[in-house]
């Protein structure tokens, strides 16, 4: 009897874990922008996966396996929330250069505002002129 009940538990939980990756999916196809489809990827992903971990820890058979799972569904929640943050950052930043980029192209008069620049140029090392030979 407690078999079958782990076994239906634990099924239920992996077609929940893998509802959650459709979900995650889903939401990286059908987002407009880079950082909406980061947030339901990873939101989606963790707790799929997270739910499908429980499922295979409730069906080991020792603790120690179970310890090692658990260890993994924790190496992957770093990595991933690691790499997402990089990339959000990344994007956020190739979105402000590109602001202030655009918008310091289209209008050079000096009575026009604009916006603080929050990232810093990157100042070129040595001389910014090349020399004219002399002869």
């Amino acid at each position: 009897m407690l078999d079958v009940v782990v076994t239906v538990s634990a099924v239920l939980l992996c077609l929940s874990g893998a509802f959650f990756f459709l979900a995650g999916t889903l939401g990286l196809l059908r987002f407009p922008d880079a950082m909406s489809r980061i947030h339901a990827l990873t939101k989606a992903d963790n707790l799929g996966l997270g739910l499908i971990v429980l499922a295979l820890t409730i069906t080991s058979g020792s603790v120690s396996t179970a310890l090692k799972i658990l260890l993994i569904w924790l190496v992957a929640l770093a990595a991933s929330s690691t790499i997402c943050f990089l990339l959000g950052r990344n994007m956020l930043g190739q979105q402000q250069s590109g602001l202030a980029n655009s918008q310091s192209s289209h209008d050079d008069s000096p009575s026009a505002p604009h916006p603080p620049n929050p990232i810093s140029p990157i100042r070129p090392i040595g001389p910014t002129s090349p020399k004219s030979p002399t002869s």
